[in-house]
């Protein structure tokens, strides 16, 4: 129980004030604000893009702000929430998952150092589709094996949990509808489990009823989704030019440094990059790499010898009758397999959320290593020492990466925090939405002085969230793109452009000069808010006149997202995304 609420506490301290909230989560919380403002009929039938296509997820994941604002209130914490909630449940799951193979000691002891792990932590504080990935993961596996488990009295029940499990999964990324329907259907034929025809045909309904929205979409747009889907990943070309060999060993690496990362939350491990060059192989390491390689070599050794173990285990229960061992064996081997062969045609575009779909195999490799520690140490006190020494060192290395992170995203709304590299989350620069609503109220402050418009610019990652807040407290507002697109500078307008107070400032306000003038500047930690007014010989018109909110026509070629009030009426597009 304290191992629990150790981990429920550091998910939850300061959640609102130190949450993550940019360009996708601004995007998804008007998505959610259009329902909760107008009605439950406004919620999408699709989710979020799959990145780098217009192919969409299902949209189970805005079914989850929205009753997350319905719940706790229309703020962004409050659209939150769900993947906050789901991240604390995937605790006690977890202990359930490996306690199927492990012993109870090494069983809490795992539960100990996931419950720490940073990288989770991180994942669980802000919205974002794949965030919730560990906790339907661990549910869709855990009630797999209740199926299969010739102990279980209900096995009907498990596999409709697992039918649903799966189908929200599926729903959150697309790694994940990819991998994981996969690693289900091998493990289903090699177990070839006897249930009654109403319980498979339960499952089978239960998944299609998640999928009801996608399918009407579908139905409404003559396939839209499923031919994004095509281009996607039928017709489309691998433009990297990389060898096999070559992504074989970018996703060892890859994975290597990636499940020593949320084992232990250590950030800077790193290992040579492979460089080809005709039929020769040249691994490159800069001066970073150089001097972090002696953990780069722990991580490798980690992760290989985790591999060994799994492989030494499958060989083992493979030979035994059927028992909870070979299945979870069988079952976390099909996990690990299957995830390493999708990630290799992606090794060379790796983002660290795709370690979501994998983040609890990284415990389950430690596990290995605690059982082999065991089986060598055959004297009590040592192993006890020994085991204790292991655990502490993992314990202390997650703790105060923790506690470095927190007191990072404490003090940036206040101080210049300089941020290291971040293989979590990949941010250049520590902003918190506590840091955004004191900018906003600064601008406020303003905008009610002269009940002028606010323009904002900044990074791609802010412009959004910034605006966003604006119009929630009912000013008026607008970026700085529109203002240039249309080549329009009016007098009546509050300007500000809002940038990391350590990035290029000149550079990033130079081309503004020549129809603003700097008025003021002020830091507010890590961003620095620049106003600007408009030189009298550049304004071109009074004043931007705002009408009601509508939306607007999406980019050509981007697919139409039906909404629930739209099925048995013509479907309205998109206001375009970020980029379009």
């Amino acid at each position: 129980m304290l191992i629990f609420v150790a981990g429920a506490f550091l998910r939850a301290y300061h959640f609102s004030d130190w949450l993550h909230f940019e360009l996708d989560q601004s995007r998804d919380a008007k998505v959610i604000d259009l329902a909760v403002d107008y009605g439950i009929g406004n919620l999408p039938l699709l989710g979020p893009k799959a990145a780098g296509s217009f192919l969409r997820l299902g949209p189970i994941f805005y079914y989850f702000e929205y009753l997350g604002a319905k719940i706790f209130g229309g703020t962004p914490a409050a659209m939150a929430s769900f993947n906050l909630i789901f991240s604390i449940l995937a605790i006690p799951l977890f202990y359930l998952f490996v306690r199927r193979f492990f012993s109870r000691r090494i069983s809490v002891a795992l539960l100990s150092i996931f419950s720490i792990s940073l990288f989770l932590i991180l994942y669980s504080r802000f919205a974002w589709n794949p965030n919730s990935l560990p906790f339907f993961i661990l549910l869709t596996f855990y009630a797999l094996l209740r199926m299969v488990d010739a102990g279980e009295n209900k096995k009907g029940r498990w596999v409709i949990v697992a039918s649903a499990a799966l189908a929200i999964t599926t729903q959150l990324h697309f790694v994940a509808f990819l991998a994981i329907p996969i690693v289900v259907i091998i493990f289903l034929l090699l177990k070839r489990q006897k249930l009654k025809f109403i319980h498979w045909m339960a499952a089978i309904l239960i998944f299609i009823f998640f999928y009801i929205p996608p399918i009407i979409n579908d139905i409404k747009t003559g396939g839209a989704n499923i031919k994004e889907f095509k281009k996607a990943f039928i017709e489309k070309s691998d433009p990297d030019g990389n060898s096999l060999v070559e992504k074989i060993i970018r996703n060892y690496t890859e994975n290597a440094v990636g499940y020593f990362l949320i084992a232990t939350s250590s950030q800077k491990a790193e290992l040579p990059k492979l460089d080809q060059k005709g039929r020769s192989f040249e691994f490159k390491c800069n001066k970073e790499c150089k001097e972090n390689a002696y953990l780069g070599t722990v991580a490798l050794a980690f992760f290989t010898l985790g591999i060994l173990m799994l492989v030494l285990n499958l060989a083992v229960f493979l030979k035994t009758k059927a028992c909870r061992k070979k299945d979870f064996i069988m079952l976390v081997s099909l996990w690990f397999g299957v995830s390493f062969v999708v990630f290799t045609p992606i090794a060379y575009d790796f983002a660290p959320r795709f370690f979501l779909i994998i983040a609890a195999l990284p415990f389950i490799f430690l596990g290995f290593v605690f059982n082999l520690v065991e089986n060598l140490i055959t004297n009590k006190k040592v192993l006890w020492i020994f085991f204790s020494i292991l655990l502490f060192a993992i314990a202390w290395s997650n703790l105060s990466a923790v506690k470095d992170r927190f007191y990072q995203m404490s003090r940036a709304p206040y101080q210049n925090i300089e941020a290291e590299s971040d293989p979590i989350l990949k941010e250049d620069y520590r902003i918190t939405l506590e840091q955004q609503y004191i900018i906003t109220d600064y601008m406020e402050t303003i905008y009610q002085e002269n009940n002028y418009p606010v323009y904002v610019n900044s990074e791609s990652f802010y412009r959004r969230a910034f605006i966003y807040h604006l119009k929630q407290r009912n000013i008026p507002s607008d970026d700085f793109r529109n203002n240039q697109i249309s080549k329009m500078v009016y007098n009546n307008g509050n300007y500000f452009l809002i940038h990391p107070i350590n990035s290029n400032l000149n550079s990033r306000t130079e081309k503004y000069l020549e129809n603003y003038q700097i008025v003021e500047q002020r830091s507010f930690g890590t961003l620095v808010a620049i106003r600007l007014t408009p030189k009298g010989s550049a304004i071109n018109a009074r004043e931007q006149k705002f009408g009601s909110e509508k939306k607007d026509q999406s980019a050509f070629g981007v697919p139409v997202r039906c909404r629930w009030n739209e099925i048995f009426s013509e479907c309205n597009p998109d206001e375009p995304e970020e980029g379009e």
